[in-house]
């Protein structure tokens, strides 16, 4: 009954969506010379937040670019509005003038799949019977490393498709569809503000840091705590062995949902004093990456961010069948033979782990050469690399 619901509510929202964009659409050529719409770069994430890709490309535009006419696309409740000034140009998502810019903009540029419309899934199956104007440029939200069929040509007609490294461009070239060009290795413009090498604070920090399930968006709570992934997750947050480490050796755990476990965050919670769960409102994703001295994750792609500093990380995949099944196929990454730190399915196993790492304080040789010799570009240069690339659409 519940996704019954859910499914008559996803139909109305998009009728919605459809009738404002045809409405947008009739009247655009009244709003073609007005100088919000006139040669407009549309720059966002998903339109409800600012600490990815499209955050730094935009930045990046209005410091070295201004002449641009670039806009970034936001909600009026975003946390992520207080990283923006008075004199930043903000188009609220899901407003008219969001319909308007969509119809209007020459250059489209978003580190999701359709990130810059009011609703991603949507408008990419309506791209398929109305093409989008203007040039699609997907700037990524991290590096590939299974297989994501969304992101064959067949779901998404894109102008640009931003990779980072070398195994992962020639996986994507390879196996997506793209028509020659398309795909280029160009790096991700968040790493521009990464610190790389050994020369580093130690924080006390340990970053728990899991990705998404996407069998459990819309579910109820009750279906959502009974899921596998809750409870590996509740398990680890609640450990006692854990807790011991962290106690003794002066750490503290922060856990940082997914963005789409936020409808969810009241269902987490620690027994642990060292344990902290974060908010929406006290997260920086980039600052939490940069300032933790060791991450775990499970399969997020934030664990490239994390290695391309050559800090120490675990992958805990407690799910692993589960995981390939439901979310994602496996790609070109192994994680045990291409990974940047051990592999865990139990927490025993995580926390012994976790204290050899404390111990040593570094990544480990191993893990080291990988990382040397899996990304393309070690500068800051992927900002402008980017804007090369999209400038040169035609």
């Amino acid at each position: 009954m519940y996704k019954k619901m859910i499914h008559i509510l996803d139909k109305i929202r998009f009728l919605w969506y459809f009738l404002n964009y045809l409405a947008a659409a009739a009247v655009s050529p009244l709003f073609r010379g007005r100088s919000e719409y006139r040669h407009l770069w549309l720059i966002s994430e998903r339109g409800t937040d600012a600490q990815d890709n499209g955050f730094h490309f935009y930045r990046y535009l209005r410091r070295t670019h201004p002449e641009i006419n670039a806009r970034y696309l936001l909600s009026a409740d975003s946390p992520d509005r207080r990283f923006f000034s008075k004199e930043d140009r903000l188009i609220r998502y899901r407003s008219f003038s969001h319909y308007l810019a969509l119809v209007l903009a020459e250059y489209k540029i978003s580190s999701h799949i359709m990130g810059f419309a009011p609703d991603m899934w949507f408008f990419t199956k309506l791209d398929h019977i109305w093409k989008m104007s203007g040039k699609l440029a997907f700037l990524q939200h991290g590096i590939i490393q299974s297989d994501l069929p969304w992101c064959y040509r067949d779901n998404a007609r894109l102008d640009l498709f931003v990779c980072s490294a070398k195994p992962e461009a020639k996986a994507v070239a390879a196996g997506f569809g793209h028509p020659p060009g398309v795909v280029r290795c160009l790096g991700l413009c968040r790493y521009d503000c990464l610190p790389s090498g050994e020369d580093r604070q130690k924080n006390g920090v340990v970053l728990f840091m899991p990705t998404w399930r996407m069998p459990l968006k819309d579910v109820s709570v009750h279906v959502f705590e009974q899921s596998v992934y809750y409870k590996g997750i509740m398990a680890l947050l609640n450990s006692e062995a854990l807790g011991m480490l962290l106690e003794n050796r002066g750490y503290r755990l922060l856990f940082a949902p997914h963005p789409e476990v936020f409808p969810y965050l009241s269902s987490f919670r620690s027994c642990l004093p060292q344990v902290e769960i974060l908010v929406p409102q006290n997260r920086n994703v980039q600052k939490l990456l940069i300032e933790a001295d060791v991450m775990i994750t499970d399969y997020s792609s934030v664990f490239f961010d994390f290695a391309y500093q050559r800090k120490p990380l675990i992958y805990y995949q407690y799910d692993d069948e589960d995981y390939r099944r439901v979310h994602y196929p496996k790609g070109y990454f192994s994680y045990q033979r291409d990974g940047f730190g051990p592999v865990v399915a139990r927490i025993p196993e995580l926390v012994r782990v976790l204290a050899d790492m404390l111990c040593l304080d570094r990544m480990e040789e191993q893990y080291v050469k990988r990382v040397e010799t899996y990304f393309l570009y070690k500068d800051q240069e992927n900002c402008r690399r980017n804007y090369e690339a999209i400038a040169a659409l035609r």
